[in-house]
C-alpha cells in the first residue's frame, strides 16, 4: 500500500491505527473475512470529497471527473481510544430507523500490516493522513495548481486520491487516517468488499468501554474460543471506569 504524504511525529514512533466497528458488523469482518470500503459520495458531511464535489466547468459545460466514482475508501484513527470516536461510530439507526448507541469493537492494526489488502486484492491502493484546513484555506484550493491539474487530467494519479485527504479543522480531533482503493472493474455498487485475513490485519482489540464487566468477559471468551484471538489481544476501554479519586480535606 503506497503512502502519499511523511507520517506525523506520532505515527513515526506508533504506527498503529484503530477503526471502532459495530459489534454485528466485526462479527461480519471475522465470518465473511473481508472489510468494506465506501464511495466518498456515501459520506454525510457535504465538506467531504470537497474537490470532487465542487462545481466544476470544463469550458462552460458543467462537468462531473471519472474518478469520482472510482476510488473507495475507509476512515481509521491514531487517536487510541477517543470517546468522541465510541460513539460516533456506534451511535446508529436500529432495523427500525431508531438511532441509539450500539455496542462496538475497536480493530488495530500495525501499518507495515496495511500491505495484506495489496497482497489479498488486485487494485491501487493508497493511504494518507487527512489534512485539516480551516476554511480560508479551504475557499483557495480552486486556485492550487496541483488540483488544477488533477482535474484536468482523467488519468488516474495520487492527487485524485490526495484530494481524498482534506477536511474542515472543525473535524481534527478524528485524528484520520484515510485508506483508499481503485480497481479496474466496473463496480456501480456503493461499496467495495476487499479479502482479508482477519488474524494478517488485526493485531488486537478493544471493547466498548459501555460494555458490563460480564458482557465483556462473555465477549473475550467468544473471541478467544470461536475466533481464535490470544488473550492478551483483548481488552477493554476503560472511558467508563468509575471515578476512584478520593479527596482528603
Amino acid at each position: 500500500m503506497n503512502l502519499l504524504e511523511p507520517l506525523n511525529q506520532h505515527l513515526n514512533k506508533y504506527p498503529y491505527i484503530y477503526r471502532i466497528e459495530l459489534l454485528d458488523r466485526f462479527f461480519q469482518i471475522l465470518d465473511n473475512k473481508e472489510i468494506v470500503f465506501v464511495k466518498p459520495s456515501c459520506w454525510t458531511d457535504p465538506m467531504e470529497n470537497i474537490i470532487f464535489n465542487a462545481r466544476i466547468l470544463k469550458g462552460d459545460t458543467e462537468y462531473v471527473h471519472p474518478a469520482k466514482d472510482k476510488i473507495y475508501a475507509q476512515c481509521w484513527s491514531y487517536d487510541d481510544d477517543s470517546y468522541a470516536l465510541w460513539q460516533i461510530y456506534t451511535t446508529k439507526p436500529d432495523d427500525f430507523g431508531i438511532t441509539k448507541r450500539h455496542p462496538g469493537i475497536r480493530i488495530t492494526t500495525h501499518l507495515n500490516r496495511l500491505a495484506h489488502l495489496a497482497e489479498m486484492n488486485t487494485g491501487v491502493f493508497n493511504y494518507g493522513l487527512v489534512n485539516y484546513l480551516p476554511k480560508k484555506d479551504l475557499i483557495k484550493l480552486p486556485n492550487t495548481p496541483e488540483f488544477i491539474a488533477c482535474l484536468a487530467s482523467e488519468a488516474l494519479c495520487d492527487d485524485h486520491f490526495r484530494s481524498l485527504l482534506i477536511k474542515r479543522k472543525s473535524y481534527k480531533y478524528e485524528k484520520e487516517v484515510r485508506l483508499m482503493y481503485h480497481s479496474d472493474e466496473n463496480n456501480a455498487d456503493r461499496i467495495y468488499r476487499l479479502k482479508i485475513e482477519p488474524h494478517e490485519l488485526i493485531t488486537s482489540l478493544r471493547l466498548d468501554p459501555s460494555l458490563t464487566k460480564k458482557e465483556a468477559a462473555l465477549l473475550k471468551e467468544q473471541l478467544i474460543y470461536q475466533y481464535n484471538f490470544k488473550p492478551s489481544q483483548i481488552t477493554q476501554s476503560t472511558l467508563n471506569a468509575d471515578n476512584k479519586l478520593i479527596f482528603r480535606i
